[in-house]
């Protein structure tokens, strides 16, 4: 039944229009006609005792004069009346003395039943529903005979059929009439009401509003209040929303470029939303697939505990902070990778809806710890041999003018003076390291002019056990007397580190090759100038084409638990520091080796704005 019903608004209002209307027809044509035929019937009952009345008395007085065969033609003239179909007369006991031409039928069952009563007038509807009457003929005050009348009952049924038809045009009629102004009544309302349905649609579909509305106002009436009420919620609706929009790009734009990790994980520990960083994490280039959890992405340990800490705060809906997780990540050559993890539910009424995610990277600050710490004790390490040396440099002065007096004594013989000789030699060798020990430790406040070569051959002399251990062959190539103007404990650390690592790489012995010379070159800032041309040079293992490209990076080193990573990234600082340049060629197999080449320009760092606090004056060989 449901079915049958219209869906929309106009055919459920037309199709209940139409329905009450045909039940008020139909009860109206049933009144009608039930109404008719009680009056039909009072009118047939009335005309059919005047009719018997009438041919009552004609036959009674044929009858009285006993004039028999006159009878019959009263009884054809009775049916002049077209309301007359058949007229009998017959005896009390039922046997036809007279009827009209067209009556021949014998006494139905309920006729015979009114033979056997007293006469009297009967009116009565057979069973097919047509009415016949019977009444008795008297003759001088006694029933001498029965009088039956049969009225014509297709006139009545006609007199019915037609008053039907009228009842039953001026219902429809009148049903017409009514649904047409309804109709357009009905289609002014519902036109309004469709476009809206149509309108509400649309904007649900359609973030983007324009083109479409405003809706035309139509009706002055409700439903043109509505469309104007409903142009303006979609206006401010529209207003809202850009708002909405650009607030979202905005979060969406801080979210995606932001340095640190954002995501929300459901209840299945599915990341829903994340941003590149943590996508990043999981290593994923393309953004994580909502549809799979970090451990299907990953096995690394970041992945095992994020699963770890967003069930846990599902579970107690309270946040956890501060937590650190490292583990491998390929995207580093697989060292370890450090995060601060903080984890807090996302409320939707009284239950956890989401597990919100916020991941800090914090390696290169774990390793910037760790550096400084380890900066730190070769400072305190520094401070203490200058310390030591500046101690031992005393008692060497004493030592050695003991000997130059134990030297000029007149008992000794030659050979106690030659080992006297011996060991004032080996003293000042000692004495010589112990100043080049402090000279590193020292800072000038001030810049100054530096030679060259002596600043190179101070900086041998440190390593020249090294040199003669590893059995390592320094040539010293110097064209004329090259100096530099700058910070000079600055300086010896540079080309220590240069010296220092040239040593690592030729534990087999090698040669170490000096150069300096006048010339030109590149300042820091791209400039070409002239100045001074220092390059070191050795036969070692050579670098790896990354170790190259990474050489300068600030805690890279191949040096492993030995190493620091900030000797040459300090190197070049202090490069930088003096208005010069630093490039390395190096190269790995038969014929390896590396060298440094440095540039410092005549202006050097006493014509440019330097920072008079040297960048490591506190540390010592840091490589």
């Amino acid at each position: 039944m449901s079915k049958l019903i219209p869906r929309t608004l106009f055919g459920q209002l037309l199709l209940g229009i139409l329905v009450v209307q045909a039940a008020f027809l139909t009860g109206f044509l049933s009144y009608t006609i039930v109404s008719q035929r009680d009056t039909a019937k009072v009118h047939t009952r009335l005309r059919m005792d005047m009719q018997l009345d009438r041919i009552a008395a004609a036959c009674s007085k044929l009858l009285a004069k006993g004039d028999l065969a006159s009878v019959p033609d009263a009884l054809e003239l009775s049916r002049v009346a077209t309301a007359i179909e058949v007229v009998r007369l017959t005896d009390l006991t039922g046997k036809t003395l007279a009827v009209t031409s067209n009556g021949s039928r014998e006494f139905d069952e309920e006729e015979t039943v009114l033979l056997g009563q007293t006469p009297a007038r009967h009116i009565y509807q057979i069973k097919n529903g047509q009415w016949e009457a019977v009444t008795p003929v008297m003759v001088q005050g006694k029933p001498v005979a029965l009088l039956w009348l049969e009225p014509n009952h297709a006139g009545s049924l006609n007199t019915m059929s037609v008053l039907a038809r009228i009842s039953l045009t001026y219902g429809l009629a009148a049903l017409l009439i009514n649904v047409l102004p309804i109709f357009l009544i009905v289609r002014m309302t519902t036109t309004p009401l469709s476009k809206l349905r149509g309108a509400t649609q649309y904007v649900i579909q359609h973030p983007e509003l324009g083109g479409v509305f405003p809706l035309p106002v139509t009706v002055a009436n409700e439903a043109g209040e509505l469309t104007a009420s409903f142009n303006a919620m979609v206006k401010k609706l529209e207003d809202q929303r850009g708002g909405l929009l650009e607030a979202l790009a905005l979060l969406d734009s801080l979210l995606g470029n932001a340095p640190i990790g954002f995501g929300f994980f459901d209840a299945e520990l599915h990341c829903v939303r994340a941003n590149q960083v943590l996508a990043d994490m999981c290593g994923e280039e393309t953004g994580i697939d909502p549809e799979r959890k970090p451990t299907e992405l990953t096995s690394n340990a970041w992945a095992t505990q994020t699963e770890l800490q967003v069930a846990q705060v599902f579970k107690n809906g309270e946040a956890v902070r501060n937590v650190e997780i490292t583990c491998e990540s390929e995207e580093a050559g697989g060292k370890p990778r450090s995060w601060l993890m903080h984890f807090y539910p996302v409320w939707s009424g009284e239950m956890v809806w989401r597990v919100g995610t916020i991941a800090i990277e914090i390696t290169e600050r774990l390793q910037a710890e760790e550096m400084l710490r380890k900066t730190e004790k070769l400072a305190a390490t520094g401070r203490l041999a200058a310390s030591i040396a500046h101690e031992i440099n005393n008692p060497l002065e004493a030592v050695t003018n003991l000997l130059y007096l134990l030297r000029t004594h007149e008992t000794l013989d030659e050979p106690a003076i030659e080992f006297v000789a011996t060991a004032q030699a080996e003293l000042e060798r000692v004495a010589e390291i112990t100043q080049q020990t402090l000279r590193f430790y020292r800072q000038s406040t001030s810049p100054s002019e530096t030679k060259v070569a002596d600043m190179l051959d101070s900086v041998v002399k440190l390593y020249q056990s090294r040199i003669n251990a590893a059995h390592v062959v320094v040539q010293r190539r110097f064209r004329g007397q090259p100096e530099v103007f700058g910070f000079s404990g600055e300086l010896r650390q540079v080309f220590a580190n240069f010296i220092g690592n040239a040593l690592d790489a030729m534990p087999r012995g090698g040669q170490l090759i000096l150069r300096a010379r006048v010339g030109s070159g590149r300042e820091s800032n791209g400039d070409f100038s002239s100045g001074v041309r220092i390059s070191v040079t050795d036969t070692g293992t050579g670098m790896s084409a990354e170790t190259l490209k990474r050489a300068f990076e600030a805690f890279f080193t191949t040096k492993h638990a030995t190493g620091t990573g900030l000797g040459l990234w300090l190197s070049e600082e202090i490069i930088r520091k003096h208005s010069g340049s630093v490039r390395v060629k190096s190269r790995t197999g038969a014929k390896s080796g590396t060298m440094f080449v440095v540039f410092f320009p005549d202006r050097g760092a006493g014509k440019s704005e330097v920072d008079s606090s040297a960048a490591s004056a506190n540390s010592l060989f840091i490589n």
